[in-house]
């Protein structure tokens, strides 16, 4: 994807210099004080969007860099087969979610069979496996909310990104080599949690286990700023609050598109033998939605 130069106001440029990955985050007191610089980067970077995306740790590289790859990607040197394997793996994962869907939602899962990139929202969202892309939300709330969900550290951090403007529901910008997908806009309704999280995902255009150079899919490149924020109430003001885990987290008694992926879960989770990394033998995989089709008794 292609690297984006932060507009900063004096503060933020004096704290980063020209080099907000390397630099620590910049310390936010309140959720006050957060949307007020927020607020001022969304107008000094108004050719993209401000995305953002809360953890409880600032990942970095062998450089000191932040990195913010998707899950696919985090491990350090990933061979070529073993992305492979992993495409593959996604690939199987999709069908039997589609089948799965189909008694619940025939529409649903019609889409969800046509349409990789549904497939790969749900299978991200709902934890079943890693895929190429990250997950984004354009809710500050939202972002810190994940932050300090399970924080065992005094501070957490938010990422302020750089997005292309979307005009649909999948949005391609191969100028700019990113693909944003609103998951409010393409998820069926069965599947909850994605709205209750305002959920994107990003990644690049040519989605594949076979690149030049790796960095190019860290979005690092589209990073604006950084912030450590506190992780314990303290941050948050003016009545309001972080957002309940029960809500970000929708399980089996109000989402039904949950119950699904928990079953899928479960079943590959006991096809260890499927859970292949370089050496696997890739010949099996193509067995694997049987498998899970079996195990989950499936037609």
């Amino acid at each position: 994807m292609k690297e984006l130069t932060p507009q900063l106001n004096d503060a933020l440029r004096s704290h980063f210099g020209d080099a907000v990955a390397r630099r620590d985050a910049y310390f936010v007191a309140t959720y006050d004080e957060l949307v007020r610089v927020v607020a001022e980067l969304s107008y000094l970077n108004r050719d993209n969007l401000l995305f953002f995306r809360g953890q409880n740790e600032d990942f970095r590289n062998k450089a000191g860099a932040t990195t913010l790859y998707p899950s696919l990607y985090r491990k350090n040197n990933i061979s070529r087969q073993s992305l492979q394997n992993r495409f593959a793996i996604l690939k199987e994962l999709a069908a039997v979610l589609s089948g799965m869907t189909k008694p619940c939602d025939k529409r649903a899962a019609d889409e969800i069979r046509r349409r990789q990139y549904i497939q790969w929202a749900i299978l991200q969202h709902y934890q079943v496996y890693e895929t190429p892309l990250l997950d984004v939300t354009q809710s500050l709330r939202v972002a810190c909310s994940f932050a300090q969900l399970d924080s065992t550290t005094a501070q957490v951090y938010v990422y302020a990104l750089g997005l292309p403007y979307m005009p649909n529901g999948i949005s391609i910008n191969s100028e700019q080599e990113i693909v944003d997908i609103r998951l409010l806009s393409v998820c069926p309704p069965l599947a909850l949690r994605p709205y209750f999280q305002e959920g994107y995902l990003v990644g690049t255009t040519d989605i594949t286990d076979n690149y030049d150079d790796k960095n190019e899919l860290d979005f690092n490149r589209r990073l604006i700023a950084k912030f450590a924020i506190p992780s314990d109430d303290s941050f948050w003001d003016r009545g309001l609050d972080r957002i309940p885990r029960d809500l970000l987290f929708l399980d089996e008694r109000n989402d039904q598109m949950f119950r699904i992926c928990s079953a899928i879960r479960n079943a590959f989770r006991q096809a260890e033998g499927y859970l292949f990394d370089d050496g696997g033998d890739p010949k099996l995989i193509g067995e694997l939605a049987a498998l899970l089709r079996s195990r989950l008794e499936l037609n």
